[in-house]
């Protein structure tokens, strides 16, 4: 494939015509020699934390659509999240080029998204098991309405046991029963066995029944491989670092091979979700030492770049920041006690009031790496609620959508619209609506529906209806019903299905749209002086950028900042060793490079040992005594 090789040439032009698009020249886009080469090789890339990863994903793709189209053949990009997908997608969108990598023959979605449509789904039609619904919550929900009270009983008195387990294994293809290891004459076992039936039957499945629908599809259809690997010649995986072992044994057998151009992206140090559910980690990508490094970030100062890379577990080294250290930040570590330790959010505020940082919730964030009670963040903040520190809240009825409630802490229409259409596209599911695609049918995509709905002449008539919602709010519940018949109409679903109309029920809990819940989904801290900063975990934070981080130390058996001080005061150096000591550098990792501004940390004073505050101090940390 040399002549689908991109060259220095093909760079410069791309980026004359991107920067030609560019109101402000100061804003134009350059690309040094270790991007350029990442762009026109196919090597493994290990990118660190505000390295531009998304932005040179997205100049390889535009700059090989032209290059596949010519050739008849597509490009397959992979993800983790919807978040990333659509970060890639709003990266190439307003280039013609960029709509046509959305199109057939190309592909730009989750390896979820990914299994389900080439794979899992057409296998299960092609033994008639139609496929309505793939989601963990439905068939959790759906089966905990079946169960008997005694089969409730019995989960609950299990505290290994969840309806959650009551699947197919993505690898035996056995049936786990929860509670049980063996078969059993049980009354309780009975009930779960009729009920995981009934779900089967009603084409309910869980995202990881799907990979072993997949594996039949390939094991039982020789043709599929070739048939993927003639289509997709090129494929990117994005975030590579979370792909967990059984997602990284069917991306290599599909396309590793030399048919096909395979190139890997992520950053292993911020591996903290590939052993998530107990699953192996990958094995060709986070243990391998010849990724090539991205080691330039443009998120933080240089003074943050150095205070963090002894977290990394990989040894990358010390990080380049395009940008120079601020020399008066005052990057601190909040030393608490016992009955201190409530005052540090408090404390942190005040810093963030003094440098005159953003008050806004989103622009500053407090994280730890465990929820719940006895050295977790709750101790730092009683009114934590880990509930509410679900990224993405999931609406269970299409009304929760429409409540403003649900957008206390958002602020853009952008939020409100995808939020909508996550929920129309559910709806559409449960309605058993499809779209025809050659001699297949699949779900309806946001970019799919829309098309659709241009093509029957109701695009206007659809975008009304969520304009309304976006901007009136709740309706009253005699307009909801008019509302809810027109949207069956343009949509094309019948309201009579049992679960359409159970999604579609107003809920009066919703009806007042002038009440908006103080903290809405999120955990927000407001300080003395009125400045707001959200809670977390870790997790929830992976991904965003923030003007000012504190990190907060929390236990998992041990304390993460105490096992991790000698590293962070370079008191420590050489591999970092042991899973556990692993894990918590990850996650560290992660928290700490977030912020553009300001890093923080907070310990106990007792676990912080003299020698150590003197050589953190030493390396630029302010020490203060909570």
């Amino acid at each position: 494939m040399s002549e689908l090789g991109i060259t220095d040439n093909d760079i410069d032009e791309f980026l004359l015509d991107y920067n030609q698009r560019l109101s402000d020249p100061l804003m134009a886009l350059e690309f040094d020699e270790v991007r350029r080469a990442i762009i026109k090789s196919w090597d493994d890339v290990q990118a660190c934390p505000g390295s531009g990863k998304t932005t040179i994903v997205a100049a390889k793709l535009l700059i090989l659509e032209k290059k596949l189209r010519s050739a008849g053949l597509g490009v397959c990009v992979l993800t983790h999240t919807n978040v990333a997908r659509n970060e890639i997608i709003a990266r190439i969108e307003t280039y013609p080029s960029g709509f046509r990598l959305t199109q057939y023959p190309n592909f730009i979605g989750t390896i979820q998204e990914f299994v389900n449509r080439f794979l899992a789904s057409p296998y299960l039609r092609s033994i008639e098991m139609n496929p309505v619904r793939i989601d963990d919550d439905a068939c959790a929900a759906l089966m905990s309405s079946r169960i008997s009270y005694r089969t409730k009983n019995f989960l609950a008195k299990n505290k290994h046991a969840s309806i959650f387990e009551l699947k197919i294994h993505h690898e035996t293809g056995e049936i786990q029963v929860p509670g049980f290891k063996n078969e059993s004459n049980s009354p309780s076992y009975k009930n779960l066995t009729e009920v995981f039936l009934e779900r089967v039957d009603r084409g309910y499945f869980f995202y990881s029944e799907m990979y072993y629908f997949a594996k039949k599809c390939i094991q039982e259809n020789a043709e599929v491989v070739s048939a993927l690997r003639k289509r997709f010649s090129f494929v990117l995986v994005d975030e590579m670092q979370d792909t967990q072992k059984f997602q990284d044994d069917l991306i290599n057998e599909l396309f590793l091979c030399n048919d096909v151009m395979l190139q890997r992206l992520g950053d292993p140090d911020q591996a903290i979700f590939d052993n998530i559910g107990g699953e192996s980690p990958n094995e060709t990508f986070n243990a391998n030492s010849a990724l090539v490094p991205l080691k330039s970030t443009h998120r933080f100062t240089a003074d943050i770049a150095a205070k963090i890379s002894g977290l990394s577990v990989t040894g990358i080294g010390e990080l380049q920041a395009f940008k120079e250290a601020s020399h008066d930040t005052p990057h601190t570590i909040f030393l608490y006690t016992d009955a201190t330790k409530i005052n540090v959010l408090e404390r942190f505020c005040e810093l963030l009031d003094a440098l005159e940082i953003n008050n806004q919730s989103r622009y500053a964030k407090a994280v730890g790496g465990t929820e719940g009670q006895g050295g977790f963040i709750s101790e730092y903040w009683p009114s934590y609620d880990r509930a509410k520190s679900v990224k993405t809240p999931r609406p269970q009825l299409l009304i929760e959508a429409v409540s403003r409630e649900w957008w206390a802490t958002e602020a853009d229409a952008a939020f409100q619209y995808a939020l909508l259409m996550q929920c129309i596209l559910d709806l559409l599911r449960r309605g058993g609506v499809t779209e025809n695609v050659g001699a297949y049918t699949r779900h309806y995509s946001a970019t799919s529906l829309d098309s659709h709905l241009r093509t029957m002449g109701a695009h206007e008539e659809f975008k009304g209806l969520l304009t309304s919602w976006i901007m009136d709010g709740t309706p009253s519940k005699e307009l909801w019903k008019t509302q809810c018949t027109k949207l069956l109409s343009v949509l094309g679903i019948d309201g009579e299905e049992g679960l359409v109309k159970e999604y579609l029920v107003y809920s009066e809990s919703n009806g007042d749209d002038n009440v908006i819940s103080p903290a809405g989904t999120a955990n927000v801290y407001r300080s003395a002086t009125g400045r707001e900063i959200e809670i977390g975990t870790i997790h929830s934070v992976k991904g965003e950028t923030h003007d000012a981080t504190l990190v907060l130390e929390t236990k998992n058996h041990q304390f993460d900042i105490e096992t991790l001080s000698g590293r962070l005061a370079f008191t420590e150096n050489g591999s970092i060793s042991g899973t556990r000591k692993q894990k918590f550098a990850r996650q560290l990792y992660v928290a700490a490079s977030r912020p553009r501004r300001l890093l923080c940390m907070a310990a106990h004073q007792d676990r912080i040992q003299p020698n150590v505050r003197a050589q953190l101090e030493r390396h630029g940390w302010i020490i203060q005594l909570v």
